[in-house]
């Protein structure tokens, strides 16, 4: 199943009740670009792995999914909990709701009790309701909550946006040193003067401060590099694309993968 960036658009449009609506202009080629980047990080490929589901490395249960949701945090069981209002749902998972409503509550780390939970998941992503209730959660637990970040500053560039879109996902939206609130707290007060650069667009640093924002992103990085252990790998594709000049995308971008090579990503996706 093929999903366009046009599509991509279409679904983050969510006009029905209990969906929020985006702070700023929905830009879905830099939502599918970050989520690919994310997914070759993870599996090896840009793909989308709606059926991918396993024991988490990183001991939060099962992840599975196009961002591997846990268990533990709750984000698995939200995207079940959507299926489960479509007409499509046929009780995939009535048998698991219980574990799962328990572990979220608990963030427990445990799969007890979820026998079957993987087969269940990986049979669910055959239905385009279940793909399409993994994006809606996608949507409205990360991407509108990053978007108030990229308001509150003024960021325009691409990359800049993708790059905290990312960061939400793979570091989480809190704001401790680690997470999306406090990389980017701790990168605007690394700022005590106006900055110029080649970027063509300013950000607003604590309401005084113009700083060119490449220069501005650059500093993200470094900040979230240095404080979280996640998404190293994805840290090091956006400085490439920073190297590149490719700071605006409308078709695809190139990012340097793991192995040194260079990987195309287009707006498209599967």
């Amino acid at each position: 199943m093929k999903f366009s960036a046009l599509s991509l658009g279409l679904i983050a449009t969510f006009s029905g009740a209990g969906h929020a609506a985006p702070v700023t202009e929905y830009n879905s080629c830099i939502n599918s670009v970050a989520l690919q980047m994310i997914s070759l990080f993870q599996t090896g490929s840009t793909g989308l792995s709606y059926a991918d589901c396993r024991k988490d490395s990183d001991g939060s249960g099962y992840a599975s999914g196009i961002i591997s949701f846990t268990t533990r945090h709750g984000d698995a069981l939200k995207v079940i909990q959507e299926f489960r209002t479509t007409g499509s749902y046929k009780g995939e998972f009535d048998e698991y709701m219980d574990t799962l409503e328990e572990y979220a509550d608990s963030g427990s780390r445990s799969t007890k009790n979820l026998d079957g939970y993987c087969d269940a998941w990986n049979a669910a992503a055959d239905n385009f309701e279940f793909r399409l209730a993994q994006f809606t959660i996608v949507y409205d637990k990360y991407d509108v909550p990053s978007q108030e970040y990229i308001d509150e500053i003024g960021i325009k560039l691409s990359v800049t946006r993708a790059v905290l879109y990312d960061t939400a996902i793979v570091d989480g939206l809190g704001s401790s040193k680690s997470t999306l609130g406090g990389i980017f707290k701790a990168t605007n007060n690394a700022f005590d003067s106006d900055v110029t650069g080649e970027s063509g667009n300013s950000v607003t640093v604590n309401d005084k401060y113009q700083v060119d924002e490449a220069i501005w992103l650059e500093k993200f990085l470094d900040i979230r590099e240095k404080n979280s252990s996640a998404g190293r790998k994805n840290i090091e594709a956006y400085r490439s694309i920073i190297t590149r000049n490719e700071l605006n995308w409308s078709d695809s971008v190139t990012v340097t993968d793991s192995d040194g090579d260079d990987v195309v990503i287009n707006c498209d996706f599967t």
